[in-house]
């Protein structure tokens, strides 16, 4: 098997991407049948050859002509692919594709002659590096490939089961079992071909950092096997490494700082950088804090020093708040006088050309002064338990979630909105563009910093996606993760470029990041908060992962949009075993109601407070639910009641009461409040108040309650090592 640089050697230049090389197809299949791939019977053809036909008289006809070499990259549009040549027809075909390359200015380097593989399902096999990795893309081929659009990826190396997921994954998977009277491919063979092209020891694997594509289309695929028809490889050039790797970050200085100084403060009390300054007095800042100014000697009675150089032993941590061209030199200015400088100014590569050469003189002068840069264009840090934040009236209280954000934002709303929620940060961070520490350094940092439980991660874009791909695996069975991405859709992508410079893709690439990690993934703010919720919550418990969901509650019209919001999430409503139907039927439940799954009770200012214990406890003492998704109607407590939402209060700590029993504690719980908005102000607190205190997940509709259930049991589908998979701890 030949080497990516011995296949390089003999590739063509591919015209504007002078690194990267198109290997001809027959040096190609050639690699792949060494690795046990079926490929055509063939033989090539020099361009010069003046007896065509001797060349190919072993080979069974009717034939493909194919041309190779410089600039022939999609050979149906040059002329360049033929099919259904006959052995006496070799000649003249070979004469006539000449005639049409050399139309387009091109000359042939020689032909590949074929047998024409049998027909079958025209099927695709893509392999891409992206910036998350190697994705490997299958699904439907042919000339409609590109229209058809009907793919499924996974992210390489593949194994057995990402492989099964691929071929169930597209949309006219059927077709591969059989359809329309079309008997079923060799399923076998196809796991073959995709696990010898990008298995662990596959292929593509085998390339390393040179290879770059990979087109297998078609792929014909028949009862009797499966066979490469047609492969293109691009490969590029090895990339020498430039310069000194950077230092690692200072994540003391970062979170827990001695000393902070802050760049782009106005004497005139206005601007990013006072802000940043009552922020950090109101976290209790006095000694330690510093300003950089030109001109004055305090800014509001905090010290003031004409660089960072000037104050006495420098600092840990540096806030860079000033104009984007000014950032540089004050990154090189800070050469072994501050520890870790975060630029949360604006105008680099998000707002055009000039901005992106901004960013680029940034990263020189952090690589060349040896000091790590978080951002540009983001808001700070927030780590209560090192005082340092980028709010005013943040949390004081340090907990176990830890969240790294693209968006300043959105890391405020996070941290702000998810601690009226329950939420317990450790540290949330804004990384902005990422042009030096990319998210992937703060999610490695987080699983091993000793306090993290539960990690959060807000995307717009990948730099170091495959770093990050590798941190999100070391994650599996010790520390969940939850990944919110943004700029997915079209216009959102479009928002994501001027956002942050850099996007994350197609959701069919975060959906293979996801099977590949267990990471969970979510696309809203309100998913994104309740899923960390939940998964807080119930951190270091020993839950049974399985799909099962039991919904119980009020309302024949709400289970069903409970059961739609479940098959929503991907969720399944397995029915309650029959001997547990017909004890429920002796307790009165049922009558015009369901007690299936979901199950309907009658919840609401006239229930006895334990009406939940009731039904469950009957329920979970004979069959496993890992997670139970309860629902009341706020609004009956006062459309049907006299005493507001205290009912409802007695109702949930009755709750709590009965979780001690054994039976509940295979179980996740989470409680719907529909219609919350029907409580006035303060009930409205006091219900939220009341189930905070017991430890119960709450939410306002069922769409953001099953989303945070599924990511739960997504998080903890990963094996912890044991080798039991059913049986999994969040920690």
């Amino acid at each position: 098997m030949l080497r990516a640089n011995e296949l390089l050697a003999q590739g063509f230049r591919l015209a504007g991407t002078p690194d990267r090389s198109l290997v001809p197809e027959p040096l190609v299949k050639q690699q792949l049948s060494i690795r046990g791939v079926s490929v055509p019977e063939s033989v090539v053809i020099e361009s010069d050859c003046t007896d065509p036909l001797s060349r190919v008289s072993h080979l069974s006809s009717p034939l493909v002509v194919k041309a190779f070499g410089q600039g022939i990259i999609h050979k149906s549009e040059l002329g360049a692919v033929v099919l259904g040549v006959t052995h006496e027809e070799i000649a003249e075909t070979l004469r006539v594709m000449e005639g049409n390359l050399s139309n387009f200015g091109l000359s042939p380097a020689g032909f590949l002659i074929e047998e024409m593989v049998p027909p079958g399902i025209e099927l695709v096999i893509g392999a891409t590096r992206t910036p998350f990795g190697i994705t490997i893309a299958f699904g439907l081929g042919g000339v409609m490939a590109e229209i058809y659009d009907d793919v499924s990826v996974q992210l390489a190396p593949l194994t057995v089961e990402s492989v099964e997921m691929l071929l169930d994954g597209f949309r006219s998977s059927a077709l591969l079992r059989g359809a329309r009277n079309l008997p079923p491919v060799d399923r076998n063979a196809l796991v073959e071909l995709l696990l010898a092209i990008a298995g662990a020891d596959g292929f593509v694997m085998n390339l390393g950092e040179q290879f770059t594509d990979l087109d297998c289309n078609p792929v014909i695929a028949r009862p009797d096997g499966a066979t490469v028809a047609d492969a293109r490889l691009i490969l590029k050039d090895h990339d020498p490494i430039v310069g000194n790797r950077p230092p690692p970050v200072d994540f003391e200085a970062l979170f827990l700082p001695a000393s902070i100084a802050v760049a782009g403060v106005s004497t005139k009390g206005t601007g990013f950088g006072n802000r940043a300054i009552a922020a950090y007095r109101a976290f209790g800042w006095s000694e330690g804090l510093s300003v950089i100014h030109p001109s004055a000697t305090n800014v509001d009675g905090i010290p003031a020093y004409s660089s960072v150089q000037e104050i006495p032993g420098g600092v840990d941590y540096l806030l860079a708040a000033v104009p984007a061209a000014a950032c540089a030199d004050l990154v090189r200015s800070a050469a072994g006088f501050a520890r870790v400088v975060h630029v949360v100014s604006g105008g680099f590569s998000e707002a055009g050309p000039q901005g992106t050469s901004y960013e680029t003189d940034l990263l020189k002068a952090a690589r060349d002064s040896g000091v790590r840069i978080i951002g540009p264009n983001c808001i700070g840090v927030y780590a209560a338990a090192g005082r340092q934040t980028f709010l005013l009236g943040a949390p004081s209280q340090s907990g176990d979630v830890s969240v790294v954000s693209q968006s300043g934002g959105l890391a405020g709303d996070i941290l702000k909105i998810g601690a009226a929620r329950g939420l317990r940060f450790a540290k949330v961070i804004s990384v902005g563009n990422g042009v030096d520490v990319a998210p992937a350094e703060f999610v490695e940092h987080f699983l091993n910093d000793g306090e993290t439980k539960v990690i959060g991660c807000y995307l717009e874009g990948c730099s170091g996606g495959e770093r990050l791909v590798a941190a999100f695996r070391e994650a599996q069975g010790r520390v969940p993760v939850v990944v919110m991405t943004g700029g997915l859709s079209d216009q959102g992508s479009r928002a994501a470029a001027s956002h942050t410079g850099s996007l994350t893709g197609d959701r069919r690439v975060w959906s293979a990041i996801r099977s590949a990690t267990n990471v969970a993934v979510v696309e809203r703010l309100e998913d994104f908060i309740g899923a960390l919720v939940y998964i807080q919550r119930y951190s270091g418990s020993v839950i049974e992962s399985g799909p099962e969901v039991l919904v119980v509650g009020v309302g024949g019209g709400a289970s069903v949009l409970a059961a739609d919001a479940c098959d929503r999430a991907g969720l399944n409503l397995e029915p309650v075993q029959s001997e547990i139907v017909e004890s429920l039927r002796a307790l009165g439940y049922g009558a015009g109601t369901s007690v299936s799954n979901p199950i309907e009770i009658g919840v609401g200012p006239a229930a006895p407070p334990n009406v939940f214990d009731e039904v469950l406890g009957n329920i979970l003492s004979t069959q496993k639910f890992s997670d139970v998704l309860l629902h009341v109607n706020v609004q009956s407590y006062y459309g049907f009641g006299t005493a507001g939402v205290a009912p409802l209060c007695e109702l949930i700590r009755s709750i709590a009461s009965s979780w001690s029993a054994p039976r509940y504690e295979k179980s996740r719980f989470a409680l719907v409040l529909r219609n919350l908005n029907a409580a006035p102000g303060v009930e409205r607190d006091n219900v939220l108040a009341t189930a905070s205190e017991i430890g119960l997940p709450v939410f306002e509709n069922f769409d953001e309650a099953a989303v945070a259930i599924a990511a739960a049991k997504e998080v903890v589908r990963g094996d912890t090592g044991s080798g039991d998979r059913s049986v999994i701890e969040v920690v």
